[in-house]
């Protein structure tokens, strides 16, 4: 507020959808949009894929129906952090890329082979 004192706001993230611990990687990370009047933040969207979401900024009143979104939402990456340009016409995304990788190696030194069950 204009005079220093708390200003009554609250964000409630996404709760109702199954999260992994992959996809709440960073949910709720925020940063203030330049103009001052939203708040951008890491969330769900209804698929429960993350990127960012802005929220209008308005002390003491819900403005939970002013949520939209900005960026992300991609089913091959995670929104793991964001960063918006001063005059709010770039922004970038650290995504993470999940993969997993499973590989057989055969003929180590050192490693005896399981036996087979006869």
């Amino acid at each position: 507020m204009d005079n220093g004192a708390p200003a009554p706001f609250e964000i409630k993230l996404r709760g109702d959808i199954a999260v992994t611990a992959s996809s709440n990687y960073n949910v709720g990370r925020s940063r203030w949009m330049p103009d001052g009047k939203a708040i951008a933040f890491v969330g769900l969207d209804d698929a429960g894929l993350t990127g960012v979401i802005v929220q209008d900024f308005v002390p003491g009143r819900d403005t939970t129906a002013t949520r939209r979104k900005l960026a992300g939402f991609n089913p091959d990456y995670i929104t793991e952090t964001f960063a918006i340009s001063p005059d709010g016409t770039h922004i970038v995304l650290s995504l993470l890329d999940l993969q997993s990788n499973i590989m057989m190696a055969e003929g180590i030194p050192g490693l005896t082979p399981a036996r087979r069950k006869q």
